[in-house]
């Protein structure tokens, strides 16, 4: 009923990872095994005899493979001698390329961030700039992980980038370089509120963390918001040294249970002061493994307040094994528990308050951090921008005016005034949330605030599988609500 989603960055692997590598001084059973003289067997008569010739590594990776299939375990992988490095550096953001992040939407994708002395900076990108083709292809449609190796390459190679910028198309010839990407990215947003956004769990993370933290704290914020959408995961060291910056010595982080039944307790042994101001976590359907850790962690130790989407649901842990003769194995080794018990894994967690908009999550934090906050919402009919406290947010889904009334699209009119939308089955209706109120809007043109009955003389509306709320229905709501037949108004005050 009306759920939009908006398009999401693509990221390469959702994982955490126990140790980084070093040698593996693993005992394996001695090889007498029936089972491996068969599979030995196999192999020799198959090298030996089979009509094509196969080559040694194509028959050693593919009985590899063969293991790895048989235990339907998307985590668990083999990586070749040359994935090894390659594995590594995109955790710790190393790689060769022209130091763009992009966003994926429906047709190109868009430059959302351009990295500072990079070769996209220098070379004139901006963020916001759509990149139409590569290299002279053509890339609309095409799965975002495939566009991006596409603009990577080896270091000094050049890449040619086709992009439309206002209504232009532009081409730039970038060289390709040694890119790091600092994992975290800090500010102070609104008025006195911190801002750390958290892209992966890497080597530095959590020394990066404390260092934003500590430069937002001396700034005197008075609360804080931890971005941790669309992070995949790392390492959970990184993730457990960030947990403990908000927590008491003592308190449990994670749990991580083998596959023998033992297992293993990250505890805090922080000696700081603890965190007094509020701190609000955005999750999405995109924080995964050691984003869950560390979300789980300042959730059920009641520390923090998480906003956004239900998480990915990854929780499980993985080893990467150094193998003799080169390459590695990745090899899920346990399942980890919340402090209070919780399994994810295909789970993920709730947040406390469910906002599917992505643009409107932050606005939304700022409200849980400061509760009596003044919200104003503009939207003008036909227009695909509004603009929530003075700043622009996109908006996917057109307001309208039909028969004198105005209809505004219902999901982002309630999450931009901060109110939590659900679609209720037991009464069929969409279920709007705030503050101890309860409204119940069904499409068949009955509203309920609180149980009891609201007239307002108009019904919600449903179109091209989008709702609409009129503006009537707003005001009988208590929503203040005003249109001039150019734009409209919709305050929380």
């Amino acid at each position: 009923m009306g759920v939009d989603y908006l398009s999401r960055k693509i990221f390469v692997a959702l994982l955490i990872i126990l140790f980084s590598l070093a040698g593996n001084g693993w005992a394996l059973a001695a090889d007498s095994d029936q089972s491996r003289k068969t599979v030995d067997e196999v192999y020799e008569y198959i090298l030996k005899y089979h009509k094509d010739n196969p080559e040694v590594q194509q028959l050693v990776e593919g009985a590899i493979w063969g293991m790895i299939d048989t235990l339907e375990d998307p985590y668990t992988v083999y990586l070749a001698a040359d994935e090894v490095d390659q594995f590594v550096d995109s955790i710790n953001g190393n790689y060769q390329g022209v130091g763009i992040y992009l966003e994926a939407q429906s047709d190109y994708p868009r430059v959302l961030e351009v990295f500072p002395y990079s070769p996209a900076s220098e070379g004139g990108v901006l963020p916001g700039d759509i990149i139409t083709g590569v290299n002279g292809k053509n890339i609309k449609g095409l799965p975002l992980n495939e566009i991006v190796d596409s603009i990577k390459g080896k270091e000094g190679t050049l890449v040619d980038l086709a992009m439309e910028r206002d209504g232009k198309e532009i081409v730039l010839t970038l060289k390709r370089t040694a890119v790091t990407v600092s994992s975290i990215d800090s500010r102070v947003i609104g008025k006195n509120t911190g801002y750390i956004a958290v892209k992966t769990f890497g080597e530095k993370t959590a020394e990066e963390f404390k260092e934003a933290l500590d430069g937002l704290a001396g700034q005197n914020i008075t609360g804080l918001v931890v971005d941790l959408r669309d992070n995949p995961g790392g390492y959970l060291d990184s993730a457990a040294k960030m947990a403990e910056l908000f927590l008491k010595p003592g308190d449990l982080i994670v749990r991580t249970i083998y596959n023998d039944g033992t297992g293993e307790d990250y505890v805090s042994e922080n000696s700081d002061e603890k965190i007094k101001f509020p701190v609000v976590v955005l999750v999405n359907s995109f924080s995964a493994s050691a984003s869950e850790v560390f979300a789980g962690a300042l959730l059920d130790h009641g520390v923090a307040t998480l906003v956004g989407d239900n998480t990915y649901g990854k929780g499980v842990v993985q080893k990467v094994i150094p193998l003799e003769k080169g390459g590695a194995l990745k090899l899920t080794m346990a399942e980890y528990t919340t402090p209070s018990g919780r399994h994810l894994n295909e789970i993920g967690i709730k947040p406390d308050y469910t906002v599917i908009t992505g643009e409107l999550q932050l606005p939304f934090a700022m409200l849980v951090l400061q509760p009596g906050q003044h919200r104003v919402v503009s939207i003008s009919p036909g227009s695909r921008e509004a603009f929530v406290d003075g700043e622009k947010i996109p908006l996917k889904d057109e307001a309208f005016v039909r028969e004198g009334a105005l209809y505004l699209p219902l999901r982002f009119i309630f999450e931009a005034l901060g109110c939590e939308v659900h679609w209720d089955a037991a009464s069929e209706s969409i279920a709007v949330k705030k503050e101890g109120k309860e409204i119940l809007i069904s499409a068949g043109g009955q509203t309920l605030l609180n149980g009891n009955r609201i007239e307002s003389g108009m019904s919600m509306l449903v179109q091209n599988d989008v709702s609409y709320v009129p503006e009537e229905m707003l005001r009988a709501l208590g929503f203040s609500c005003s249109f001039d037949g150019q734009k409209a108004v919709v305050e929380v005050k």
